[in-house]
């Protein structure tokens, strides 16, 4: 089944000097008029405005210039901990993988580059994925990922893989739960503050809305083992009231690093995903 792809785009203007898709700060060939400029500075006849070089008042030749648009470069920090073997309606390496399928297929698209790096408690190299502009390395990483079972007890390798980036600022989307501390997340953040970054929330709707009624066995995926619970209205009521907090409390994180959380609860939604987008612009 064709991935389905999703429209993204970067805030402001990129800078990367390969032509692409996406509006950019460069002056080159493209049908988006920016400024008038001296012809001795850009010496292109083809381009001569006669109006504008009639009326200029120091008698100078003047030439039109437009927007080059512009590619930009694409990676996904994909969080590969413990917590992300929860299995409920929508298992989240499954979710997982539906992105980084849809993206790969919407890069492409796009003719810009994507990496990527799977992390744990460290890099695991058999996730990562150098730049590149062709689908097929990332759905071959999207299979291994269906099968691959998490584990690992915090996400910190996400912080030494946003250490590998490259300086130039990039379009870089960090999928995880983000169960982790907060202390901890803000320093993976911190780590990519020079990107334009996503925050990719990947819940379940069995972990926001226990379910069942009596005693219930809660799983700890990362720290292992597990809990027997009595779920009363009353700790029901409790528990969704956490993931409230939870919910807000990242969202506060996020909109300090500049950015709104896309929260996927539901499975991949790549139609959400370019609402996102659209609602961000």
């Amino acid at each position: 089944m064709k991935p389905a792809e999703f429209t993204y785009r970067v805030p402001g203007r990129a800078t990367h000097p390969r032509p692409g898709a996406h509006r950019s700060r460069r002056d080159g060939e493209g049908q988006a008029f920016r400024h008038l400029a001296p012809l001795l500075s850009h010496p292109d006849p083809r381009r001569l405005d006669l109006r504008a070089s009639l009326t200029d008042p120091f008698g100078q030749f003047r030439v039109r210039l437009y927007e080059q648009r512009s590619a930009v470069q694409v990676f996904a920090l994909l969080d590969l901990s413990g917590s992300m073997g929860h299995r409920g309606a929508h298992p989240k390496m499954a979710v997982l993988a539906d992105f980084v399928e849809g993206l790969a297929a919407s890069v492409y698209r796009q003719g810009d580059t994507l990496g990527l790096w799977g992390a744990a408690e460290k890099i695991h190299p058999e996730f990562c994925l150098p730049p590149t502009r062709q689908p097929g390395p990332a759905f071959r990483l999207a299979g291994r990922l269906r099968r691959y079972a998490p584990h690992g007890s915090h996400c910190r390798g996400l912080g030494l893989a946003g250490r590998r980036l490259p300086r130039r600022r990039s379009l870089v989307f960090l999928v995880s739960d983000f169960h982790a501390p907060l202390a901890a997340l803000r320093e993976i953040l911190a780590g990519l503050a020079q990107h334009d970054l996503v925050p990719v929330v990947i819940w379940d709707e069995a972990e926001t809305l226990p379910q069942g009624r009596g005693l219930i066995r809660l799983a700890d995926l990362e720290g292992g083992g597990d809990q027997l619970l009595a779920l009363r209205p009353a700790l029901r009521s409790r528990l969704e009231d956490q993931f409230r907090q939870r919910r807000a409390r990242l969202g506060t994180l996020f909109h300090q690093a500049g950015r709104e959380p896309l929260f996927l609860t539901g499975g991949f939604d790549a139609d959400r995903i370019s609402r996102y987008f659209l609602e961000a612009a």
